[in-house]
């Protein structure tokens, strides 16, 4: 800035002194001829508004580069993807919270579209990749709990993937099944208020659910079902950072299944999720 100060100053000068005396082109022999032209008062504006306007060129950053640089810099939140389910259901049982007598199976077998054939699992990753590929492109840090189908981790060890990393959010992937084929939408999930093992957390995840179902809505036009507290859900009972389960809409639902089955539906749910996260980070 004081360099840009100084060469405007000095062109200032330079400009009213020309202005003043006259400013003389270098003499040139014309055959034979000495000639000397003179730049009038107007000639030396023009030629110090056009080195001022080059100067400015030189020295003015691209403010709007640099603010979305700035951006990416400043996002220091870290998301941690559940894409739920796996390749073969893990029905030996695991408490349903810490400390808890209530046992659930460790990881469900999930749900299948009833025209694709999509399994839930193949499902799940593949939106949670194109998540991943979105919160990393807007600054996030993310971790995946699963990046194939082929494993066995169970509901309450993906938790402490979260807990481990002091995740900002954890993210549970999941799609719908009814017995009702006419049932469609998007719905997420959370703890209630007198949830036993992490009730503290109630007001952040019900707010990070709010913030995802309402952009994915927005996001894909699906039909806003609503936000689902319970404390029966052990891959929400074991987390110890803000969760929410995004159930995306139902595969036993015709046209809900086939449009889920396409990359272009996947990418607006991914897209909408992201702005979900967004918004939630935002209104912190």
């Amino acid at each position: 800035m004081r360099r840009y100060i100084r060469i405007c100053a000095i062109l200032i000068m330079c400009g009213m002194q020309m202005v003043a005396c006259g400013f003389q082109k270098p003499a040139t022999n014309n055959g034979g001829e000495i000639s000397v032209d003179v730049i009038t008062p107007e000639e030396a504006a023009v030629s110090e508004e056009t080195e001022l306007n080059e100067s400015l060129s030189e020295e003015v950053p691209d403010e709007t580069a640099s603010d979305e640089s700035e951006a990416m810099e400043e996002n220091h939140h870290l998301v941690v993807i559940d894409a739920g389910h796996q390749q073969s259901g893990d029905f030996s049982k695991e408490p349903i919270g810490p400390g808890a007598s209530e046992t659930k199976a460790k990881v469900a077998g999930g749900t299948k579209g009833v025209v694709s054939g999509l399994k839930e699992y193949e499902l799940t990753l593949a939106i949670a990749l194109k998540l991943q590929a979105e919160l990393e492109s807007r600054g996030y840090e993310v971790i995946m709990c699963r990046t194939t189908n082929d494993v066995n981790i169970s509901n309450s060890q993906r938790a402490q993937i979260a807990n481990d990393a002091n995740a900002d959010a954890f993210i549970r992937i999941h799609a719908n099944g009814s017995e009702n084929s006419g049932a469609n939408g998007a719905m997420t999930i959370c703890q209630t208020e007198n949830n036993p093992y992490n009730g503290s957390l109630f007001e952040d995840s019900y707010r990070l659910s709010e913030c995802v179902l309402d952009s994915l809505v927005a996001s894909t036009g699906c039909k806003k079902e609503y936000i689902w507290k319970t404390d029966s859900m052990s891959g929400i009972n074991w987390a110890n950072v803000p969760t929410t389960i995004v159930e995306v809409g139902y595969m036993t639902n015709p046209t809900e299944d086939q449009k889920m089955a396409t990359e272009d539906y996947q990418t607006l749910i991914s897209q909408g999720i992201a702005d979900g996260i967004d918004a939630y980070f935002l209104n912190e």
